[in-house]
C-alpha cells in the first residue's frame, strides 16, 4: 500500500537516487548470471533489500520497478495492411 504525501529531506533523495542506480547495477549482473547460481541468489536478495528500503522511506516497494508497457487503446489510427506481390 502506497503512502500518498511524503515528502523527504534533500539527503534521502539522493539516498534513494544511488540505491535506484545501485538496482540498475543488481539488474545488469543479473541478465549475466547463471540462472539460481551462487551469485544470482546474492543479487536477488540484495534487490530485495533494496525495494525493502524504497518501501520504508516511500511506502512503495515497487517504486524503482519498470513500468509496463501500454496499449494505447482504441484511440489509435487505423492501419493500412500492405501486401507483398
Amino acid at each position: 500500500m502506497a503512502r500518498r504525501g511524503v515528502f523527504l529531506r534533500a539527503e534521502e533523495v539522493a539516498f534513494l537516487k544511488e540505491a535506484q542506480r545501485w538496482r540498475q547495477q543488481c539488474i545488469l549482473v543479473l541478465t549475466r548470471a547463471k540462472p539460481q547460481g551462487p551469485l544470482y541468489k546474492a543479487d536477488e536478495k540484495i534487490l530485495d533489500a533494496i525495494d525493502g528500503l524504497a518501501e520504508v522511506m516511500t511506502g512503495d516497494r515497487q517504486r524503482f520497478h519498470q513500468e509496463s508497457p501500454r496499449t494505447p487503446g482504441p484511440d489509435l489510427p487505423p492501419v493500412k495492411w500492405r501486401t507483398v506481390d
